[in-house]
């Protein structure tokens, strides 16, 4: 596996990194960075897809709307994309991809914007961060989670790693994670959210998987209870996982232990250590 390319202009060979799993079948073939015309499109071939996309989302090119970014969306479904850039594209793919927790993530922002928290507070902070920087890691053995979550770096990627793929798997959610794959260097890390999953769920197909873990991501975020915080999230060095990574196969690469922190983070709301 080659490293991700940048890109200069507009291409989509970056889709054949695991990374981008979630969002790859949504990808249209473009010559240049969609318009308002392409971004139409791009949502009714969802639709036509059968994916369970809001009745009223729509995204909507340079749009510069009067109230917050997320009550607008809440009130109309259009979601402000500006042209020619890469964090709204990938975005759009991610409300593709997920369509039902970005849905639950934006009512939970409306839910604490009624409540008075237009100053983003630790509910939104948390719902924010999973938006820019999550990914989803489901697992069947709740030993790998918890690897993960006490930064057990060494089991969870070297002892533990025969079992990515079969007991645990990383899907990315966050669009800047996405965005910030495409020149991706040593720091770079996701924030993980675990969710346990039965034994056959990794014998399903990538479809089937993307919408269990759709559904479930959304019921869980319809109760404000759930992810309170930013420090619900684990750090995940990105480029640790097996197989998104060249230089993960010589053990030694783990060495690093400023990449592979022992410790918790600092709660921040960036994809960089």
């Amino acid at each position: 596996m080659q490293p991700i390319p940048a890109v200069n202009r507009w291409h989509t060979h970056y889709l054949a990194h695991p990374l981008y799993r979630p969002v790859r079948r949504f990808v249209p073939a473009l010559a240049d960075w969609p318009g308002q015309t392409e971004y139409d499109a791009l949502l009714a071939a969802a639709r036509a897809d059968g994916a369970p996309l809001p009745d009223t989302l729509r995204f909507v090119c340079e749009l510069e709307p009067e109230t917050y970014y997320e009550a607008h969306i809440g009130a109309t479904g259009e979601v402000p994309t500006r042209p020619q850039n890469g964090h709204d594209w990938f975005n759009a793919l991610a409300w593709l991809a997920w369509p039902q927790a970005k849905a639950a993530l934006n009512r939970r922002h409306v839910r604490a914007i009624a409540r008075g928290e237009i100053q983003r507070g630790p509910l939104r902070d948390a719902a924010t961060l999973l938006d820019e920087c999550g990914v989803i890691v489901a697992t069947s053995d709740p030993a790998l989670g918890q690897a993960l979550d006490d930064m057990r770096w060494q089991e969870l990627f070297i002892a533990r790693r025969a079992d990515w793929g079969r007991r645990i798997d990383a899907f990315t959610l966050g669009h800047a994670v996405m965005e910030m794959g495409l020149t991706p260097h040593l720091g770079w890390c996701g924030k993980a959210l675990i969710l346990e999953v039965a034994p056959d769920f990794f014998g399903q197909g990538d479809a089937a998987r993307q919408r269990q873990l759709d559904d479930a991501l959304a019921a869980r975020l319809d109760d404000d209870a759930f992810l309170p915080r930013p420090r619900a999230l684990c750090p995940l060095p990105l480029l640790g996982i097996p197989g998104w990574w060249p230089d993960n196969e010589n053990p030694a690469f783990y060495d690093n232990t400023a990449y592979f922190c022992p410790t918790r983070r600092a709660k921040s709301p960036t994809v960089s250590a």
